[in-house]
């Protein structure tokens, strides 16, 4: 009798932990991954690998652009290296024009950041929302939580309140690839682009004398099918927080960097697994958004 008395305990156990512990299944459910995958319209232009110009639009009577702005795991995509145009496209190598872009990607890391577009910041505090339906465990709670605390490092770096206030909701988000919709949405899906872990799409003024750009919406999407996720910096899983800086430094008008000298930056293209370095600003990050908002 107490040997069946211990075998059921045993089992009771494994059950019970096996409950409380979130682990992704094998696969996504064909609904769930169609529901959310992102994939840039076709007539999406590449103006510098992982950097997509997604067109003009109208918001509130002013037209303006976007872009759309994939971070790969490190060994996918190339850099960014020379300005197309004479201007500056997001994600361009800013050494290539320092004029516009602001920063070098220089020697020091003090040197290490760049502008979407000099001047293109946000003048207006709006709100976001957050689908926080996800198929990796992680808790709605610490999902709003954290994405605060990370809008928080980049207010606390520039001195001023950049963005609003974050609200939870259940309603399908869909990422503003043709026009903005006037909603800053952030949910788990599935970016269209082998190697892509997250995609933050901006729409702006980017152009035009430096005084009259500014930033007007901003959406996010995390990868859930190709990569998994954790809360605590696991070793096999992208971690949230480190991820989440980092595409919030977009949001806030923060261009990508390649100089392997900046890899420490929290505004590094690349990132990896059990990666949380991008959890902190470094002193580039905090004095580019300083002279960003200054």
């Amino acid at each position: 009798m107490k040997k069946f008395l211990i075998l059921g305990l045993f089992v009771m156990l494994v059950f019970s932990v096996s409950s409380a512990v979130a682990v992704k299944p094998d696969y996504v459910p064909k609904e769930i991954k169609e529901k959310a995958k992102v994939s840039l319209p076709s007539n999406a232009v590449e103006v510098s690998p992982g950097v997509f110009y997604l067109g003009k639009a109208v918001h509130k009577g002013k037209t303006v652009e976007g872009y759309a702005i994939i971070q790969y795991k490190k060994g996918f995509g190339k850099p960014g290296t020379e300005c197309g145009n004479g201007v500056c496209e997001p994600s361009e190598n800013s050494k290539s024009c320092p004029a516009d872009c602001g920063g070098d990607n220089g020697e020091e890391g003090s040197n290490c950041y760049g502008f979407l577009a000099r001047g293109a910041k946000w003048k207006t505090i709006e709100p976001y929302v957050v689908n926080t339906s996800n198929t990796q465990g992680l808790n709605a709670s610490f999902m709003l939580t954290n994405l605060a605390l990370d809008i928080n490092k980049w207010e606390t770096a520039a001195g001023v309140d950049i963005i609003g206030n974050g609200s939870s909701t259940n309603e399908e988000l869909e990422a503003d690839l043709i026009e903005p919709d006037n909603k800053n949405e952030v949910y788990f899906g599935d970016v269209d682009d082998y190697g892509a872990i997250a995609i933050t799409v901006v729409w702006g003024r980017f152009g035009g004398k430096p005084s009259q750009r500014e930033l007007v919406e901003w959406d996010q999407i995390y990868d859930q099918v190709d990569f998994d996720w954790s809360a605590s910096g696991d070793a096999n899983k992208m971690d949230f927080e480190n991820i989440a800086t980092h595409e919030l430094g977009h949001s806030v008008g923060m261009d990508d960097l390649y100089n392997v000298k900046c890899s420490e930056a929290t505004m590094y293209g690349y990132a990896d697994e059990g990666e949380t370095n991008k959890r902190t600003l470094e002193a580039g990050d905090i004095i580019g958004v300083q002279e960003l908002y200054s």
